[in-house]
Formats: C-alpha cells, sequence, structure tokens
C-alpha cells in the first residue's frame, strides 16, 4: 500500500467521523469517541504526510517493536499507530507500510563499578600480560565490543570482572 492510499483511507474514516458525531449529543460516550478517533486518524494522517512516498525499503525495528507490528497485523494503521504511542510512530508506520527486518538483540560488557566504561577487547596469557587478562575499557557504547549471544558475553564479563548490558 503507498502512503498517499493510506492517508485517503484514513481522511475518509475522519469525514465518517465527524458524520457519525452529528449524532450523538457531545455529553455522550459515543459523541467523545468519535473525537477521539478524528485526532488519532489526523495524528496518523499528520505522521504519513512527512514520509517520503518513493521509500520501500525494509525498516529495521527492535523485537519488541516487530511484536507490537504482529500483534497489530490485523488491524489499521489508525489502530496500530494509537496503540504504538510509546514507540517512534514514523518507524511503525514505515515498518508497517514497507515492511520490516527485526535488530537482533545484542550485549555489551561494563564495568561493575559506578563510572561505567564498556569493553573493547581483551587478551588472556603470558604474551601479553604476566599470567594476566589485558583489558582495554572505553566510555563510548559505539566503539565496545558486542556480542550476539549473551552467554558469550557473560563469560567474558566474568573474566573481566565486568557485567553485560542489553543494547
Amino acid at each position: 500500500m503507498k502512503v498517499s492510499e493510506a492517508i485517503k483511507i484514513l481522511e475518509s474514516k475522519v469525514l465518517k467521523s465527524e458524520e457519525n458525531l452529528k449524532h450523538f449529543h457531545k455529553e455522550s460516550q459515543g459523541y467523545a469517541a468519535n473525537e477521539a478517533r478524528i485526532i488519532a486518524y489526523n495524528i496518523a494522517i499528520n505522521k504519513l504526510e512527512q514520509i517520503d512516498e518513493p521509500q520501500c525499503e525494509k525498516v529495521e525495528v527492535t523485537e519488541k517493536q516487530a511484536e507490537l507490528l504482529r500483534a497489530f497485523r490485523d488491524e489499521s494503521l489508525y489502530e496500530l499507530l494509537a496503540n504504538c504511542l510509546r514507540e517512534d510512530e514514523e518507524l511503525m508506520a514505515k515498518a508497517r507500510l514497507f515492511g520490516y527486518t527485526v535488530n537482533p538483540k545484542r550485549w555489551v560488557v561494563t564495568t561493575a563499578d559506578s563510572d561505567t566504561c564498556y569493553l573493547k577487547r581483551f587478551r588472556v596469557g603470558k604474551e601479553y600480560v604476566e599470567e594476566g587478562i589485558s583489558k582495554v575499557w572505553v566510555g563510548d557504547l559505539k566503539q565496545a565490543f558486542t556480542f550476539d549471544d549473551r552467554a558469550k558475553a557473560e563469560a567474558v564479563a566474568t573474566l573481566v570482572e565486568g557485567t553485560v548490558e542489553e543494547v
């Protein structure tokens, strides 16, 4: 589905909800529900209008975002966006429209003390350090060594007396 098609569908839903307002008293739950729908539809339209039409590449999402996309797979884009307010709405809309891939979980090893640093590399053995472990810590997460296996990260954390953190 193209972005412009999704916008047209949402605009028709706005018109229908506005028409429905005429059938309810302003104090009724039906009136409030239709008003809420109109606001949500307009938010979705606004977000969709910010998406460049030619983009058709899949976007990368976290596992949590993928679970939300699967949970609302059969719902309208409006329902998806209305229920994912704490997520990046533009990313979720693009994922729904163009498809998505899931970023795998990653872990880093951090120092156990109060000054958090990340493990960049380490070496074990006589040729680098006398009977010990040589460790290089960095303050920038981008330079840290990342693990795609939590068990390996925990094993290294034990060796270097650190802790494991998901990134």
